[in-house]
């Protein structure tokens, strides 16, 4: 069972390199279903990646992108395979959750 993960998110350089930083959230997860998860994961990349790019030149392209390189490699630590199905299914594109 999932007991919590760490999220890990660093500013993603696109045309320019951005300062890495090397914040991290806590996400509690027992219990959940993979949407739920994955619902947490997300919110949780949106605060870390604005905190960590806030201000930037080009902060409006770099923070989804942040987005969903964060959830993709939190998907990728936990390694269940509902999870990671669901993630598959439901792109992080879309679902960027206020910040």
């Amino acid at each position: 069972m999932i007991r919590s993960i760490v999220l890990a998110a660093t500013a993603i350089a696109l045309a320019a390199a951005a300062p890495a930083s090397a914040a991290e959230m806590r996400v509690k997860v027992a219990g959940k279903s993979a949407a739920e998860v994955r619902a947490e994961i997300v919110k949780a990349a949106s605060t870390v990646c604005w905190q960590d790019i806030r201000g930037e030149a080009l902060a409006g392209y770099m923070y989804p992108a942040c987005i969903r390189a964060s959830v993709n490699d939190a998907v990728a630590k936990i390694n269940n395979p509902a999870l990671s199905a669901y993630n598959t299914a439901n792109p992080a594109a879309g679902a960027v959750a206020s910040r």
